[in-house]
């Protein structure tokens, strides 16, 4: 199947389709084509929604159709455009997170798994950038990528009922925190204590702090 493609998802809808994958080249076109769509001037288009690997445009149906729509997408060939900025820039953020297995309720058992001690999987976890690729399924989670591959486990076969709010957790190529106490089926490796709202496109970076360290910022909320 060719990549992207624009098709009908809705009687005033169109969704741009950009792979069937989430990686992140692919997140970058998603942005681009964000960047087009703040940046045209045809007022027939009126809202948009991105996710993973996918924008979802919905459009005036007293001004124009599908049809319409799906041609002038793929005439503007954002996915070309190198030099398509947003008209706001994504933020880099660090956040604390405290990697101890009184808090990661799956540390302990992950880090054996995957071959290395606990202070090890949270250099890991911890040393690589991640980018919020889509925003869901509760207000304020953000999903990022990518964690490592040798740290990538699926989710739990029996959720949890109850996962902390600021809980950071994995579930494959993803990791996130949980912005509220919730039910929950991700793997929980740390906790932060403190996190923005975090937008499309964000840079986030984890940086490790002590149990001593993370008790007395959680004391001073």
């Amino acid at each position: 199947m060719n990549y992207p493609r624009v098709v009908p998802a809705a009687v005033d809808a169109v969704m741009i389709e950009f792979a069937d994958e989430i990686s992140l080249p692919v997140h970058e076109q998603v942005m681009r084509c964000l960047a087009w769509l703040e940046q045209t001037k045809d007022t027939a288009l009126l809202e948009w929604v991105a996710s993973y690997r996918t924008v979802m445009v919905y459009f005036d149906l007293r001004r124009t159709d599908a049809q319409q729509v799906i041609r002038t997408i793929e005439a503007a060939q954002f996915g070309q455009q190198q030099s398509l900025k947003q008209t706001k820039s994504p933020q880099l953020h660090q956040i604390e997170v405290c990697y101890h297995p009184s808090l990661g309720l799956d540390l302990v058992e992950l880090s054996a798994t995957a071959g290395l001690s606990v202070e090890q999987f949270a250099q890991r976890h911890s040393e690589v950038g991640y980018r919020v690729y889509a925003l869901g399924f509760a207000p304020g989670f953000a999903y990022l990528g990518d964690v490592p591959e040798q740290l990538r486990f699926p989710r739990l076969a029996t959720p949890r009922k109850k996962v902390p709010a600021g809980s950071v957790a994995i579930a494959n190529q993803q990791t996130a925190i949980y912005p509220k106490t919730s039910p929950g089926g991700w793997n929980i490796i740390g906790r932060a204590v403190r996190w923005p709202e975090f937008e499309l496109g964000d840079r986030i970076q984890f940086k490790p702090i002590s149990l001593a360290q993370f008790e007395r910022m959680d004391a001073s909320r």
